[in-house]
């Protein structure tokens, strides 16, 4: 291929494990083979066999593993896989459970499309490269993806999945794919001079996810909060629920004050 022609368009899947680094050398094995297991029987289970057993450059990475796939395949992904992934999982624990507790096996997957440069056939890359497979492995590093699975209870979600913006645009607003637009969060990210959107979408929302969703609208007011503090002098007033009768907002009151 000549540097004048572009790349071909793949889709680009990843997922690695959460807190798969604490685990011990023996268990870390364990959870590493386990990996693309689940993920053939979530593929199998979703009608897509063909897109794992035609994977193209299919690597692990230990705590994850990362393939390519035609694009045409992207409506069937994004419509089944997830769903399936996370029932996957969720019967996986049930036997992690049974031998130790400690073990879990929780999944952040990362889904994105662009021009691809493949390894040349003998070679032994481990993967392609471009920034489309750039921008899919930072995904999965942006603290929104990370936070879904600090936020839910660790016995009933097990995957946090982030769509990049052009997974959004071209499958789910263009009407692609049966999940519907509306079923997915859309959150800032920067990861090192990575900056955007992903889409977040949860299967099995649970714990903090369900009590204030997945919006992170807190930690954004906190941020904030840090970066720009109230003008000396100033008051700032918090006021939830329904308020009845008269709410006073008051910084500096000199004199007498009286209502009524």
């Amino acid at each position: 291929m000549t540097f004048d022609e572009l790349p071909p368009y793949r889709a680009l899947l990843v997922v690695d494990t959460k807190g798969f680094g604490g685990n011990p050398a023996a268990t870390q094995a364990m959870l590493s083979a386990a990996i693309p297991d689940v993920l053939s029987q979530a593929f199998a289970r979703a009608g897509l066999r063909e897109v794992w057993e035609t994977a193209l450059f299919p690597h692990g990475t230990g705590d994850g593993y990362g393939l390519g796939f035609d694009p045409r395949f992207l409506p069937a992904v994004v419509s089944r896989f997830f769903d399936e992934l996370e029932a996957v999982l969720a019967e996986r624990d049930a036997r992690l459970r049974s031998a130790a507790r400690s073990v879990r096996l929780r999944m952040r997957a990362s889904l994105n499309v662009g021009p691809i440069l493949e390894p040349e056939p003998g070679t032994t890359a481990a993967a392609a490269i471009g920034s489309a497979v750039i921008t899919t492995h930072r995904l999965l590093d942006a603290a929104p993806v990370r936070a879904v699975l600090e936020r839910s209870d660790p016995d009933q979600t097990f995957l946090a999945v982030a769509l990049s913006q052009r997974i959004f645009e071209d499958v789910l607003a263009g009407g692609y794919a049966d999940l519907p637009a509306s079923k997915v969060v859309p959150a800032d990210v920067r990861v090192k001079e990575q900056r955007g959107t992903v889409y977040l979408y949860i299967p099995n929302p649970s714990g903090d996810l369900l009590r204030h969703g997945a919006g992170f609208e807190e930690e954004l007011a906190a941020a904030r909060a840090k970066i720009e503090p109230p003008a000396p002098g100033s008051t700032t007033n918090t006021i939830n629920g329904t308020v009845r009768g008269t709410a006073f907002q008051i910084g500096q009151v000199h004199g007498d004050l009286r209502h009524g």
